[in-house]
């Protein structure tokens, strides 16, 4: 057994597997990571300990569980994502000539897909049931927080309570840069919506945070 430290917590690998291929996986999940982070349309859900994407757009709720599809591919060579649609398992046949690609590489472009409303042309036939409600409904109220918002601010405020101030504050700045980047939301909107949380939280924590801060833009939301 091998366990991995990743940005979404341990890969724990319980087989043998490609030295090689592990490395393409989380050079992947670096760039998947990235690209579920500066979208509205899909969050993770980190609770369990094992991580999952979540679709947050319209329709069926769409749920790709990356530990899972990792190890599958790199231990048994499975080039299937293990994902579900209202929580149930959907299986997506992929191209004999790209299944030997990274299974994030095969997440990232099931994410793009979401991002770019589903397109019928695109989406695979067993998703089409997410396709046709993305092309009849209207898309999240971007001006409004989501429920993988308020998943995020309970982490950060748990964080803090563990006693890692400076991590809860990074984790809320985050926050922020996403709201102020992919939602267009001022600066205003940021700081009065961020306020009753802040207040939570000790003075000294933040002004110690905003002396040494993971981004130096942090301080117009804090």
């Amino acid at each position: 057994m091998k366990r991995i430290d990743t940005q979404l917590g341990k890969l724990v690998i319980k087989k043998s597997f490609s030295p090689k291929q592990l490395k393409a996986e989380l050079r992947g999940l670096d760039l998947l990571c990235t690209i579920v982070h500066s979208t509205p349309v899909w969050s993770f859900l980190l609770e369990s300990g094992k991580p999952f994407i979540i679709s947050n757009d319209n329709g069926p709720t769409i749920l790709i569980d990356v530990f899972a599809s990792i190890c599958d591919k790199i231990c048994d060579g499975d080039p299937h994502i293990t994902m579900y649609m209202s929580q149930r398992p959907v299986c997506i046949l992929r191209d004999c000539d790209i299944v030997d690609t990274p299974s994030t590489d095969s997440m990232v472009s099931l994410v793009l897909l979401g991002i770019a409303g589903w397109p019928i042309e695109s989406t695979p036939a067993s998703l089409s049931k997410k396709s046709m409600t993305a092309k009849t409904t209207i898309l999240i109220d971007i001006s409004t927080l989501l429920e993988s918002d308020h998943n995020q601010i309970d982490s950060a405020l748990h964080i803090y309570r563990e006693g890692y101030p400076h991590n809860a504050l990074s984790l809320l700045s985050q926050i922020a840069r996403r709201w102020y980047v992919c939602r267009f939301w001022s600066i205003e909107k940021i700081k009065q919506t961020l306020e009753p949380i802040l207040e939570k939280l000790d003075e000294q924590d933040i002004a110690m945070y905003l002396r040494q801060p993971d981004e130096e833009t942090d301080a117009l939301f804090l």
